[in-house]
C-alpha cells in the first residue's frame, strides 16, 4: 500500500511538472519578444541566469542548513543577508576597506557571532513552540532588522556597491563574462560540496543532524545541543551574508528590494524540500535560469511587467503541490495553546463596550486621530477571521491581506457607492478563493502550507491587484455608506460603523467557537488523525473554515475600501500582510481579542511615529513592533490572553479564575501541611484539586469550633 501511494505521488509531481513546463512553452510563445536566438545570447542568459541561481542556492542552503539543524525555519534569512550587505558597503565604500577584507570581516565574523547571538537570545527558545510563533519570530527579526537598517542607513541616499574586480572579466566565444559572477557561480558550487560533506562525513555534523531530531539522546552520544546549534545558526547567518554580498551589485542597494531578493530562495528550498543540498541547488539554477530566460526572450511590459518578480513565487508553488505531501516535522511536540472561551453573552456586553468606547473617545479626538483609531479598528477586523484557521483548526495561513484586496477590488469595481450590498458581493466574491486556499490545505501541513500561503499572497500582489483595472490606473473613489437614512460619511460615524462590524464579527466567532463547529475545529488541530477515526470529514472542515475567514476578510477589505477611497495594490502586499499577524500572534492567535490587541498596538505605533520626528522615531515603526514581538516565543498564549487572566479575578462572575489564583498561589509554598485560615473560601471540589496538585495532605485549622 506504501508502494503505491508513493507511486502515484510521483505519477502526479511529474503530471504537475509536465503541466507547468507546457505552460512555459505556451506563454513563451506567446510573449516571445522577437530577440534573435544565437550562441552568444544564449550563453550570456546562461551565464546570468547561474550566477543569480547561485546566489539564491548560497540563502537557501543557510535556510537548509538552519532547519535542518535547529528545526526553525528563518523567515529573516533575507533580512539577515540585507543587513550584512549594508555592512559590507560600509566597510568598503565610506570606510574604504578592500573588497576581499570586508567580505572576510562580515562573512567570517560578524554575521558568524550575529547567528550565535540570535541563537543564544531567541532561537532556543522559538524552537520549543509552535509553527506559529517560531514563523512570526522570525518575521518579527526581520520587521526589526529592516527598520534598524532603515535607520542607519538612511533609504532616500543612492547606493551602488560594485562588482568584484571591477568590470573586469574574460570573453568566452563572443559572450562577456564578469569575473564577479563567475566567482558566485564556482563559491555556490565548491559552498555546496563542502556543507554537504561536512554534514554526511564530520562528527560535529552529524551531531547538529542528530541534534534536532532528538536533543536528550543526542547529548547522551556525546553531543552539545547548544554547540550544534549556535554553529548552525553560525553557518546559515554567513551563507545570507554571503548572498547579501555578491547580489548587491545586481541590483539597487534597498532595504526592501535586497530582502525580498533573497526570499526568492525559500523556492529553492522547497525544491530541496529542506534537506537535500543538492537538489537546493539544482532549486536556485532553475529561478535564475528562469528569471534570466524571461528578461532576455520574452516580452514582459505591460501586464506582465511583474512576471520576472514572479518567477520564484511560481516555481515554489509548482514544487509544494508537485512533491509529496510529506508533514514537515523534527522530532518536537508543538506546544498547545488553552484560553478560556468566553460566553456568547459576555462576548456581546464586551463588544457593545468596544462601541461604547470609540463612540465616547472620537467625540474628544481630532479628524486624523480619529482615522487613526478607524485604520487600528480595521486591522483588527482584517485579522480577526484568522483565528478560526490558524488558532483553532491549526492551519497556518499567513495571507490575511490577500482575501481583503478581493473585498476591496469588488468594491472599487462595483460599489462605489458604498451600498451594503456590496459589502455582501464581496464576502461572496472571496468564496471561490477561499475555497483556492483550502486546495493546498487538503494534502498539505504545517510549514509546507506555510509557504504555500505566502505564495498565493505574493502571486496575488504581483500578478492580479497590481494589474491596471484592477487597483492600479483607478481612480473612481469608493464612498461612505447610508444604512437606514443614517450617514456614516463623516471620519467619526464611519469609526462607530466599523466598531459596531467589528463587535458583531467577534460575537459570531465567539458563538462558533462554542458551537459543536468550533469543538471539531479544536479537534482536527489537536489530532486529524483522532478526527478521522471518530467519522469526522476534515477536509469539509477545512473547506469550510478557508471559506468563513475568506468571506469574513472580505467584508474587513470592503470596509478598508470605504475607509481609503482609493484602495491601492501596496495596501493589500504579501510582507505587510505577513508582519501584521506578527501583531497577532502577539495578542493571541486563539482568542478574538488577539485581534483586538494587535489593532491596539497598530494604533500606538502609528500615533507615536506622528507626534514625534525624526529618523529614530520613524524606524520606531519597525523597531518597536519587531522588538516587542520578541515576547511571542516567551508567552505563547498571547498577551491580550495573559492580560485577560491577570484582569479575571476582578470580574464579579468570575469565581473560578479568583479560585484558581488561590489555588496557584498555594503551589509555591513548599508547606507540609498547608495551613488554610477559615477566611479562605474554599469548595469541596477546590479542596480535592488543590490536594491532587500538590500531593498534601491539607489541615483546615480555624480559631474556634471544630
Amino acid at each position: 500500500m506504501t508502494r503505491l501511494r508513493l507511486d502515484r505521488e510521483r505519477v502526479r509531481g511529474g503530471a504537475v511538472v509536465l503541466g507547468a513546463t507546457a505552460g512555459l512553452v505556451v506563454i513563451s510563445a506567446a510573449r516571445w519578444a522577437g530577440n534573435p536566438v544565437t550562441a552568444s545570447s544564449l550563453l550570456s542568459v546562461v551565464v546570468i541566469g547561474v550566477a543569480l541561481g547561485a546566489i539564491y542556492s548560497l540563502a537557501a542552503t543557510g535556510l537548509v542548513v538552519t532547519y535542518t539543524t535547529s528545526g526553525v525555519f528563518n523567515f529573516a534569512q533575507g533580512a539577515i543577508g540585507m543587513l550584512m550587505a549594508f555592512v559590507y558597503w560600509q566597510l568598503t565604500q565610506p570606510w574604504g576597506l578592500p573588497a576581499w577584507l570586508g567580505i572576510v570581516i562580515v562573512v567570517a565574523v560578524i554575521a558568524p557571532l550575529f547567528g550565535m547571538a540570535l541563537d543564544r537570545f531567541a532561537m532556543r527558545r522559538a524552537a520549543r513552540s509552535s509553527l506559529v510563533v517560531q514563523l512570526m519570530a522570525t518575521v518579527a527579526l526581520t520587521v526589526f532588522l529592516m527598520g534598524f537598517a532603515a535607520w542607519v542607513w538612511n533609504q532616500n541616499e543612492a547606493r551602488t556597491v560594485p562588482y568584484l574586480f571591477g568590470s573586469s572579466g574574460f570573453h568566452v566565444g563572443d559572450t562577456f563574462v564578469l569575473w564577479h559572477r563567475f566567482i558566485t557561480i564556482v563559491l555556490g558550487v565548491v559552498i555546496a560540496v563542502v556543507l554537504r560533506l561536512f554534514l554526511q562525513r564530520a562528527r560535529i555534523g552529524l551531531a547538529m543532524r542528530a541534534v534536532v531530531d532528538s536533543p536528550t539522546l543526542a547529548g547522551l552520544h556525546g553531543a552539545r545541543p547548544q554547540r550544534a546549534s549556535a554553529l548552525a545558526w553560525a553557518m546559515g547567518s554567513s551563507l545570507a551574508a554571503l548572498a547579501g554580498i555578491l547580489i548587491a551589485p545586481e541590483v539597487l542597494m534597498s532595504v526592501e528590494g535586497l530582502t525580498l531578493l533573497i526570499i526568492n530562495a525559500f523556492a529553492a528550498a522547497i525544491i530541496g524540500r529542506l534537506r537535500s543540498l543538492p537538489l537546493t541547488i539544482v532549486g536556485g539554477l532553475i529561478i535564475g535560469l528562469l528569471t534570466s530566460f524571461t528578461l532576455g526572450f520574452l516580452d514582459v511590459s505591460g501586464r506582465w511587467a511583474n512576471v520576472p518578480q514572479a518567477i520564484p513565487t511560481i516555481v515554489l508553488f509548482v514544487a509544494l503541490v508537485a512533491l509529496p505531501a510529506a508533514p514537515i516535522t523534527v522530532g518536537r511536540r508543538a506546544a498547545r495553546l488553552h484560553a478560556r472561551v468566553p460566553k456568547t453573552w459576555e462576548a456581546i456586553v464586551g463588544g457593545g463596550l468596544i462601541v461604547l468606547m470609540v463612540w465616547v473617545a472620537t467625540g474628544f479626538m481630532a479628524v486624523t486621530t480619529q482615522n487613526r483609531l478607524t485604520a487600528a479598528m480595521l486591522t483588527a477586523l482584517v485579522l480577526v477571521p484568522l483565528v478560526p484557521v490558524i488558532g483553532w483548526s491549526g492551519q497556518v495561513a499567513i495571507a490575511p491581506l490577500t482575501f481583503a484586496g478581493i473585498g476591496a477590488f469588488v468594491m472599487a469595481a462595483y460599489a462605489t457607492d458604498g451600498s451594503l450590498w456590496g459589502v455582501v458581493l464581496s464576502a461572496a466574491v472571496a468564496l471561490p478563493f477561499g475555497i483556492a486556499m483550502a486546495l493546498p490545505a487538503l494534502r498539505l501541513q504545517g510549514l509546507y502550507f506555510a509557504l504555500a500561503s505566502v505564495a498565493f499572497a505574493r502571486a496575488m500582489e504581483l500578478l492580479f491587484f497590481s494589474q491596471s483595472g484592477i487597483m492600479t490606473g483607478r481612480f473612481d473613489v469608493v464612498q461612505r455608506p447610508e444604512l437606514l437614512g443614517i450617514s456614516f460619511h463623516s471620519q467619526r460615524a464611519f469609526a462607530v460603523l466599523t466598531s459596531i462590524t467589528l463587535a458583531l464579527v467577534m460575537v459570531l466567532l465567539v458563538a462558533l467557537r462554542r458551537s459543536t463547529f468550533g469543538r471539531r475545529l479544536i479537534a482536527m488541530r489537536d489530532s486529524t488523525a483522532a478526527c478521522t477515526t471518530v467519522g469526522l470529514d476534515v477536509r469539509r472542515l477545512k473547506l469550510a473554515v478557508f471559506c468563513l475567514s475568506a468571506s469574513l476578510g472580505a467584508i474587513a477589505g470592503a470596509f478598508v475600501a470605504m475607509q481609503r477611497g482609493t484602495p491601492t495594490a501596496p495596501d493589500f502586499g504579501m510582507f505587510p500582510g505577513i508582519a501584521m499577524v506578527m501583531f497577532l500572534v502577539m495578542g493571541g492567535i486563539t482568542i478574538v481579542s488577539g485581534a483586538l490587541f494587535a489593532g491596539w498596538m497598530s494604533f500606538v505605533f502609528s500615533w507615536v511615529t506622528t507626534a514625534w520626528t525624526g529618523g529614530l522615531i520613524v524606524a520606531f515603526n519597525r523597531l518597536g513592533p519587531g522588538g516587542l514581538a520578541s515576547a511571542v516565543s516567551q508567552n505563547p498564549n498571547g498577551i491580550a490572553g495573559k492580560m485577560a487572566d491577570d484582569m479575571a479575578p476582578l470580574v464579579p462572575w468570575r469565581g473560578d479564575a479568583r479560585a484558581a489564583k488561590r489555588t496557584a498561589s498555594l503551589g509555591s509554598g513548599g508547606i507540609d501541611p498547608i495551613r488554610l485560615g477559615l477566611d479562605d473560601e474554599f469548595s469541596a471540589g477546590e479542596l480535592r484539586r488543590i490536594d491532587d496538585r500538590l500531593g498534601v495532605p491539607l489541615e483546615l485549622r480555624g480559631t474556634g469550633a471544630g
